[in-house]
């Protein structure tokens, strides 16, 4: 599933290819893509719109149109958006197509969990899952001091907390992990048990894993971690070599070290 670094590389590629461009057409494969408006309505009020923005909150993408619209896209677990000369050959999972001129954007997913809604600007923050959304985890305000308030009063294992949107947005399964791992917590830790210096070492793992993870993605297209790439049964902890033990936290498979974690 694309979790915060996914959605900011793609951001950041849509930034360079597509701002300026007007949308000429918009071809709908899947119309339970849409969520809202209808996708003829859909369709019809994205023709001849230009790409102003590109902006992300959470996992989800925001595009700005002119007009004062904005299209809202939620990738889910397998959704992805890709640029393609037009008329190049449709990949199978292809649900939307725009067409830019000579190129088209076209958004792909297999799962079919993916989807959009075009919202006036104005409204685009009343959006349910955008309402609820949490702390940017890399926004210049996500400090320590910040980030504290957030833990106070919370009970539950730490990798629940990372997990819930409305806390801190986008960090998910693989990314929790990685952050653990590097603030050397383990992952069905009670939140109530940390210390300021556990909290101090959550918080910049939070940033540093993030950061890295984005910047990865935009230069070699593989996220820049550690355990990432250690993960699965058989898997060694990078830091000291020992076996990594799996369990189910948060109901989601989980991979750590018993001897760097506490």
């Amino acid at each position: 599933m694309p979790e915060l670094p996914d959605v900011e590389t793609l951001a950041r590629m849509l930034r360079r290819r597509t701002l300026g461009r007007r949308i000429h057409r918009v071809r709908i494969l899947s119309p339970a893509t849409i969520r809202s408006p209808a996708p003829r309505a859909f369709a019809r009020l994205m023709r001849g719109r230009r790409i102003a923005r590109v902006g992300r909150r959470g996992k989800y993408l925001l595009i700005d149109l002119d007009g004062a619209l904005t299209l809202i896209v939620h990738l889910r677990m397998t959704g992805d958006l890709a640029i393609a000369p037009a008329g190049a050959p449709l990949h199978p999972h292809t649900r939307v197509l725009f067409a830019l001129g000579g190129e088209e954007l076209r958004f792909v997913d297999q799962r079919r969990f993916g989807h959009m809604d075009l919202l006036p600007a104005a409204r685009v923050h009343h959006l349910s899952g955008l309402r609820r959304l949490g702390e940017e985890p890399l926004a210049r305000g996500f400090t320590l001091t910040r980030f504290r308030p957030l833990l106070r009063g919370r009970r539950g294992m730490l990798k629940s907390l990372l997990l819930r949107q409305d806390v801190v947005a986008g960090i998910g399964n693989l990314y929790a992990d990685e952050i653990l791992f590097q603030a050397r917590l383990r992952p069905a830790r009670p939140v109530e048990s940390l210390r300021p210096p556990d909290v101090a070492r959550l918080h910049g793992a939070i940033r540093a894993v993030l950061r890295r993870a984005t910047d990865g993605l935009a230069r070699s297209g593989r996220p820049a971690a550690t355990l990432l790439d250690a993960r699965g049964r058989g898997g060694a902890c990078p830091r000291c070599g020992r076996a990594l033990a799996a369990a189910r936290v948060a109901g989601r498979g989980t991979y750590y070290c018993r001897a760097c974690q506490r």
